[in-house]
């Protein structure tokens, strides 16, 4: 994971976080307002842990650093809450200041013999060599789709939380925004998949195709929006047990170049 797409996934985490704790602080009571939570907490913990283990591997760090940088922001962030030496915004402001050196590490470069020929032959011309897209396992997919749908249903519900509100208009844009930007790292997941299981090219019809599938019935109010949820998760599931040698290459072509 580049120094971009890190800066990104550090941004989705702290607003996602923060608008999460903003959500439930008018039903703290609530124990299944507390149990939503604790499993968004939980899935972004995740997210946030992929995402830190991968932005150190490329930065060429042995695996052994994940470990004390993990425990060291997850301990300072723990730490300076418990103790109420910081409120919430300020909880997230110190995880994302604790994660300013991963940002800066220079991503080193992929060795040549891991490339492509392809791959290899641009790397060759340009001062910075492509990397391959990294395989995603079925398990890993399982998560990062659980994260995404999860998140998408607590944007819409802060998403009417925020409608009486001031600027409630720019609130509900900057939601907007923020389920867009979710449609990235699913994209990215989905192509992790599917260049696991040999099928990288057939990405954009498949993202596409469920897109169609679990939009078309919600813009015409023929499903409900967490039930366009759970369509868009059960879609998905076959992606998850499918496995690489059970594919026919009858129907599908075999990627090459994947």
């Amino acid at each position: 994971m580049g120094r971009i797409r890190f800066l990104l996934s550090l941004a989705l985490i702290a607003v996602l976080g923060g608008g999460v704790l903003r959500l439930w602080r008018p039903h703290a009571g609530s124990p299944r307002a507390t149990m939503l939570l604790e499993y968004c907490l939980v899935l972004l913990g995740v997210f946030w842990i992929r995402s830190l283990e991968r932005r150190l591997r490329d930065a060429g760090l042995p695996r052994w650093c994940f470990w004390p940088y993990f425990l060291i922001v997850f301990t300072a962030c723990f730490a300076a809450h418990a103790l109420r030496f910081a409120n919430s915004p300020r909880t997230l402001a110190l995880f994302f200041l604790l994660q300013l050196p991963a940002i800066l590490f220079q991503s080193a470069p992929a060795p040549a013999g891991l490339l492509p020929p392809g791959a290899q032959a641009a790397a060759s011309h340009k001062n910075k060599p492509a990397r391959p897209v990294a395989p995603l396992g079925a398990v890993e997919f399982a998560i990062y789709l659980l994260l995404i749908a999860g998140l998408w249903h607590v944007l819409h519900l802060l998403r009417g939380d925020v409608g009486g509100m001031d600027h409630s208009r720019a609130l509900k844009l900057a939601l907007d925004a923020a389920s867009g930007l979710l449609l990235l790292p699913w994209f990215f997941s989905v192509r992790g998949r599917l260049k696991s299981l040999g099928r990288a090219r057939w990405t954009m019809v498949f993202c596409a195709a469920v897109l169609v599938v679990c939009l078309l019935p919600l813009a015409f109010r023929l499903l409900s929006f967490p039930v366009a949820i759970a369509l868009f998760v059960a879609l998905q599931i076959p992606v998850v047990f499918l496995r690489r040698e059970a594919i026919s290459t009858r129907f599908f072509p075999v990627d090459r170049d994947s």
